[in-house]
């Protein structure tokens, strides 16, 4: 290659890099906040509103009743032993699909696919992105992870637990890492496979795709503004 063209070359991919660095994440803030109390078990959720919908800030924490199936993180592993206090608070419980669907409070629900669509949109993210599977959008994934300072629905990396092991893996997978979070939307391309949502620690985007109804996610409920 000729010494000027890749001088330029190098030069544009230093542009390049420069610009996707200096681009500024924008500040979102609620429409509106308060807290909702689950009389249930007396647990306190904060709530933001965006659009039509408010969305609880925090995972769900209700423990299932008899026939339901909930799992926790304990002091020494996830799974197992007595729940630590702080990581209650911060991940909650990861529901299978069959619990997800019933632990809502009441006027609550488990989000359909449309509604995490609604919220990916009242944060920016086009139309035409919201309905893609896979990472999309820009910075969404960023604004969804996010406390006070802009957004407040502080989504969690808490990964998640799956019944089904294959070599070299563990049943908790991606603790720390990821964060997934079930619809209550059925895929129309694979049956029996559940729509959800995940944010990664290190990335802006918002994933999107479906999965097995067994495997256990955490739990955002969202409701109607009345």
């Amino acid at each position: 290659m000729n010494k000027g063209i890749l001088y330029v070359f190098l030069g544009l991919i230093s542009i390049w890099g420069c610009d996707n660095d200096n681009e500024v994440i924008p500040v979102v803030k609620p429409d509106a906040s308060g807290t909702y109390v689950d009389e249930r078990d007396g647990n306190e959720y904060g709530w933001v509103r965006f659009g039509d919908l408010e969305w609880m800030t925090s995972n769900m924490r209700y423990a299932p009743e008899s026939g339901l199936y909930g799992k926790y993180e304990s002091d020494g592993e996830l799974g197992g032993g007595s729940m630590k206090e702080e990581m209650y608070e911060k991940y909650g419980y990861w529901y299978d699909y069959n619990a997800a669907i019933l632990v809502a409070p009441e006027g609550w629900r488990l989000p359909t696919d449309e509604d995490w669509q609604k919220l990916e949109i009242a944060l920016g993210m086009s139309v035409k992105d919201a309905a893609c599977e896979g990472f999309r959008g820009y910075y969404e994934g960023e604004l969804l992870q996010q406390g006070d300072e802009g957004t407040g629905m502080q989504l969690t990396a808490g990964g998640f637990y799956s019944e089904h092991t294959v070599a070299y893996t563990e049943n908790w997978r991606f603790h720390g890492v990821y964060g997934f979070f079930w619809t209550a939307t059925e895929d129309p391309d694979n049956s029996g496979f559940i729509f959800y949502r995940k944010i990664a620690y290190n990335s802006t985007q918002v994933f999107r795709a479906s999965t097995m109804k067994t495997n256990w996610l955490n739990v955002r409920c969202c409701r109607d503004v009345r």
